[in-house]
Order: structure tokens, then sequence, then C-alpha cells
């Protein structure tokens, strides 16, 4: 069983736990967490803008996952 750990949405910011997180993918050998299939779906569009940075900062009440 895998150990949770929080994680950071890249696309939104959102604290998620790899155990339980909306979906990931891995992108040059690194394994990124998603909130939601909507963040998952804007990375895997265009992952180069999105892999190895952070977002500026977690949004409060993002809307990503409504």
């Amino acid at each position: 069983m895998e150990n949770a750990t929080a994680m950071t949405d890249p696309v939104c910011g959102m604290s998620v736990e790899s155990a339980t997180a909306a979906g990931h993918a891995e992108y040059k050998g690194q394994t990124y967490y998603f909130c939601c299939a909507g963040c998952r779906a804007k990375f895997d569009a265009k992952p180069e803008q999105y892999a190895g940075k952070s977002p500026t900062s977690a949004k409060g009440g993002h809307g990503c996952c409504s």
C-alpha cells in the first residue's frame, strides 16, 4: 500500500495527498499529482508549462474542481 504524501498540484497549487489524488502523470522522470481531472488535462496539454515550477500560490476557491 502506498503511503500518502502531501503534494502540490502543479496547475492550481492545491495540496493533494498522493494516495488519494484525482490523477497523476509522469513527465521527464517526475511524477505529478492533481486535485481533479481538469488540472490533469491542462498539464497533459502543456506539461512544459507546469513541470518543475511551483504555482505562485495556492488558489483558495480556485474553481478548477467544480
